[in-house]
């Protein structure tokens, strides 16, 4: 009986062990899987901070960003695309501005005033000729302002015109006329005030060159040549890059 005791006390301490054995064995096992776990976590959640989530490839959506096109302006450059407005000056000396620009559009007629000018700006509104860049040569048979019909018409034409198309303004040579200096500084004045609107300044150039002005307004050959340069230089100024 005494035998029998301590072989079920032994084999009592023998199961305890082992039950203490494998418990442990079993919390280190859950321990370090935990640890696994955590250490994957943090990596997921140090990828999320280094790889940004709004940077999702287009292409992956079926479609791609589209190209943004410059508008090419080479073409005014040999005045295609330019609409010009204006009188005698214009209308005389025809041929030798198109040698410089020769796809432009010249609607001139002699005598024309800014309410010429305006009338014939709508007719090419109509037509569709009217285009984004557009050189005006108007002031030299009337005012551009103060004087009626003249002033309102001038007025017309700029609401015509707009704010979206480049419009170039020539200033006025006329030796004799009683409003070249009134509307040439007001057609600097809309330079100013108007971001759209540029001089083309004739003036300042054919003052210095009266001989060629046999009537003092009507540029010779030699003239008409260097009237036709500058509206091609101030095209390429502008949009030669």
């Amino acid at each position: 009986m005494r035998k029998q005791s301590i072989f079920l006390l032994f084999f009592l301490m023998i199961f305890s062990l082992s039950v203490t054995c494998f418990g442990a064995g079993k919390a280190q096992e859950i321990s370090e899987n935990a640890q696994k776990v955590s250490e994957n976590a943090q990596k997921v959640s140090e990828n999320e901070k280094t790889e940004p989530t709004n940077n999702a490839d287009s292409s992956y959506f079926g479609y791609e960003e589209e190209p943004v096109y410059e508008e090419d302006v080479s073409k005014y450059l040999t005045g295609a695309g330019v609409t010009m407005i204006g009188d005698s000056i214009m209308n005389g000396n025809r041929k030798i501005i198109l040698e410089q620009l020769p796809d432009a559009y010249i609607d001139a007629k002699g005598s024309r005033t800014i309410c010429g000018g305006f009338e014939a700006a709508q007719k090419l509104q109509q037509e569709g000729k009217l285009t984004d860049v557009v050189i005006v040569e108007l002031g030299t048979n009337g005012p551009l302002l103060k004087h009626e019909p003249y002033a309102s018409d001038m007025q017309n034409m700029l609401e015509l015109l707009g704010t979206d198309r480049q419009i170039f303004w020539v200033t006025v040579y006329c030796s004799y006329s009683q409003w070249m200096a009134m509307n040439n500084d007001y057609i600097w004045e809309l330079s100013r005030i108007n971001p759209n609107i540029e001089v083309i300044d004739w003036y300042s150039l054919a003052v210095a060159h009266p001989e060629w002005f046999p009537d003092g307004v009507h540029p010779n050959v030699a003239g008409a040549r260097q009237f036709a340069k500058l509206l091609h230089d101030e095209l390429e100024r502008k949009y030669n890059r």
